[in-house]
């Protein structure tokens, strides 16, 4: 069973991804909420796979406790990146500055009003809607990327790469990285329909957005892969991944999108960066050859 279980654990994650997107887009806008569940659906998928059709179990799955020295440095190193992301934003113009944060609360509020809530009335004791936004600030920053937010990391760390990129890199380490990629891409895809959004783009427009997207997404997928080879941990690369994702929520309550095609190009160009200076200075293909040596070396010479 253990040759079959790649596709098993595809099969059970576009099932039950598929199942998750067809209750939101039932329940129209109430159902927000549950865009937590569909980030959890890749490591259903794979303790399911694990469980039943994987004959190593959970022997393989970077579960040990991570190293002190690795925890410093990615998150380091993921707050590094999140401030070049903002950087280039804000050199090309793709985002304005309000440091009052007023604008994100406004957005906010409408969130709230289109899924028939109020944000008032979720604000716990008599925190205001602006000492909130910096409790969430501070968090995301340092608190949120441990509880709750390892568990929505490790959601798609355990799945994504402990389980899709682990056994495709023992059949062909070039495809788990590209084809990896291009899988996590498009089981991002669904949530584009059933999520609000503000975005408006001519159809031209979303087929460039479509590409430097997945360019980006195969990029961070090559990133996460890394760590997760590199630290031998499946959390360290969850704790990468929501410190990336936490500390660019905290940054993006004080900024306002001028041009969101701009600013996904910042982003894919910023991952791009990661993964050149990962390949030129050797680092990456290093520590990926430790799986395939030969394979590896071949394609990437």
């Amino acid at each position: 069973m253990k040759k079959n279980s790649l596709a098993i654990y595809l099969i059970l994650l576009a099932s039950i991804s598929a199942s998750i997107i067809l209750v939101m887009y039932f329940l129209g806008p109430k159902a927000i909420y549950l865009a937590q569940l569909y980030m959890l659906a890749p490591a259903i998928a794979a303790i399911l796979t694990r469980l039943f059709f994987y004959s190593t179990g959970f022997s393989d799955a970077f579960l040990q406790m991570p190293r002190l020295k690795h925890i410093g440095q990615f998150w380091a190193l993921s707050l590094l990146l999140t401030l070049l992301s903002f950087s280039l934003f804000t050199i090309t113009g793709a985002i304005s500055w309000d440091i009052s944060g007023t604008s994100f609360l406004n957005n906010l509020e409408k969130q709230f009003a289109l899924s028939g809530q109020s944000m008032e009335d979720s604000l716990p004791g008599n925190l205001t809607a602006h000492q909130m936004l910096t409790i969430f600030f501070l968090g995301n920053l340092t608190l949120f990327n441990i509880f709750p937010g390892l568990i929505t990391g490790m959601g798609e760390e355990f799945g994504h790469r402990g389980m899709m990129f682990w056994l495709w890199s023992k059949k062909n380490i070039f495809y788990a990285l590209i084809g990896g990629g291009a899988i996590w891409f498009l089981w991002h895809v669904p949530l584009m329909f059933v999520l609000p959004s503000t975005h408006q783009f001519t159809p031209s427009q979303h087929l460039l957005n479509g590409i430097i997207t997945l360019t980006g997404t195969i990029c961070s997928h090559i990133y996460f892969s890394f760590i997760l080879v590199r630290t031998k941990s499946i959390w360290i690369a969850a704790l990468a991944h929501i410190t990336f994702n936490n500390a660019s929520a905290a940054l993006a309550f004080f900024v306002v999108i001028q041009n969101q095609l701009l600013a996904n190009t910042c982003l894919t160009l910023t991952m791009t960066i990661v993964v050149t200076v990962g390949m030129l200075t050797g680092v990456f293909k290093k520590t990926f050859q430790s799986l395939q040596p030969v394979e590896l070396s071949n394609r990437l010479s």
